[in-house]
């Protein structure tokens, strides 16, 4: 059996080691999400001149409303896929929060019980 202090020890630098990941996976994310958002704008901007410049034809006679429509269809591609991709991962982050929270708590329960346990020994 291990002394008290070394299992608490040991359960503490366990919990420390997941909230270092759990901050690493935090800033990559947060990086890829705004290099994501930052090219959504990019393609936004593009579109939205392009759109722009189809409807002055279009004003002018030269085009119809759905050739301007069709131009701005990528980006309203772009946008529900992204809308959808960011549902599902918070969905699946959630959940793969209160799993990580229940573990931790598990475990502080778990050494609190060894050290009582000792203690009475």
């Amino acid at each position: 059996m291990t002394p008290p202090n070394a299992a608490s020890d040991k359960t503490w630098a366990l919990i420390e080691n997941e909230k270092r990941r759990d901050r690493f996976i935090r800033r990559v994310n947060l990086a890829a999400w705004t290099v994501t958002f930052a090219l959504v704008l990019l393609v936004a901007i593009l579109v939205g001149v392009q759109v722009f410049q189809l409807n002055q034809a279009r004003l002018a006679g030269r085009m119809t409303w759905s050739a301007v429509i069709g131009s701005a269809m990528p980006l309203i591609d772009i946008l529900w896929k992204l809308s959808l991709l960011v549902a599902a991962l918070s969905t699946v982050g959630i959940f793969l929060r209160l799993r990580t929270a229940s573990l931790t708590e598990i475990q502080v329960r778990l050494a609190a019980l060894e050290e009582a346990v000792a203690g009475r020994r």
